[in-house]
């Protein structure tokens, strides 16, 4: 009734795979580029950073780059964006795109088209992309962190919700009913009081920054998911960052990439099942001939 049952263990036709690989790739190297030129520091992280370690590349399933940045570096590389990269991309934020629900930048390649199924009711434009996740600094007192987690993840599911009434929910029965009576009544509670993406993101980003440059705040974290807190790491522990291989160029990793891969996955270089090989779902994807292949191959979902 409130949202769809979506199969995430379906593979990818590996050609199709391939190709999406070889664009977010190219994503990944022209922001490379920009971020040398202009001494930004940026560092592979989650998946991306298990697949350089694991792999030499991709996890062989896996379908994004994620990437990560201190605040400051995050600032600066929006500042020179369109001038750098507006010509071939988008940066996608709620600031930018009121549209867009979701706490999460996305560096969009313009004329195609990646659209998951947990995101298709998302109104704006969603192309192929790369996540950048800003870094934060932790609050030093242990009930103050909590209270920055709980209001900054409150804040990223509320914005989601302002920005679909049917999201993805992972349960079954009862319990998928009532969430979703309750997803509705907080989508259509935003838009009766006029709480849109564009201001709950604002108030995310006040929160997640709130401790940055106050006291020595020795701990930061990317407060984009529940997580945040237990995967919290040592900020001069980023740095210096190490050049590893990744497919067929190089990326940086943080220099405490064991530590902070072991407190987010455990034991991340074993291999998961099947059942957990899981993607982000494609509904549409287009790399820009107009052919949807996701309708082609019906496969893929």
């Amino acid at each position: 009734m409130f949202s769809k049952n979506f199969d995430v263990s379906k593979p990818y036709e590996k050609e199709v795979l391939n190709r999406l690989h070889h664009v977010q790739l190219e994503i990944l190297k022209d922001f490379s580029v920009v971020c040398q030129k202009h001494s930004l520091p940026y560092f592979a992280i989650y998946g991306t950073a298990i697949g350089a370690v694991r792999h030499g590349g991709f996890i062989p399933w896996d379908d994004d780059i994620d990437v990560g940045m201190l605040r400051e570096d995050y600032n600066r590389f929006c500042k020179i964006f369109e001038q750098e990269l507006g010509h071939k991309y988008k940066l996608l934020t709620p600031e930018m795109d009121g549209r867009y629900a979701c706490t999460v930048t996305h560096i969009q390649k313009r004329g195609t088209k990646f659209i998951s199924q947990v995101s298709q009711n998302l109104k704006c434009e969603q192309c192929i992309f790369m996540d950048v996740f800003p870094f934060d600094c932790v609050a030093e007192d242990i009930k103050e962190q909590k209270k920055q987690a709980q209001k900054a993840n409150f804040l990223g599911r509320l914005l989601f919700l302002a920005g679909t009434p049917y999201p993805y929910i992972p349960y079954q029965g009862w319990k998928k009913e009532l969430a979703g009576f309750f997803y509705n009544i907080a989508h259509y509670g935003c838009k009766m009081f006029h709480i849109t993406p564009k201001k709950i993101y604002k108030k995310y980003v006040q929160v997640a920054t709130s401790y940055n440059g106050k006291g020595e705040n020795k701990y930061v974290t990317s407060f984009e998911y529940t997580g945040c807190l237990k995967d919290k790491v040592r900020k001069e522990a980023l740095f210096p960052l190490k050049l590893v291989r990744f497919e067929d160029t190089e990326i940086y990793l943080p220099a405490n990439n064991h530590e902070f891969l072991s407190k987010v996955y455990g034991n991340y270089m074993k291999i998961p099942p099947k059942d957990k090989q899981i993607n982000h779902m494609p509904y549409v994807l287009d790399f820009g001939d107009g052919i949807n292949v996701v309708e082609r191959n019906k496969s893929i979902i």
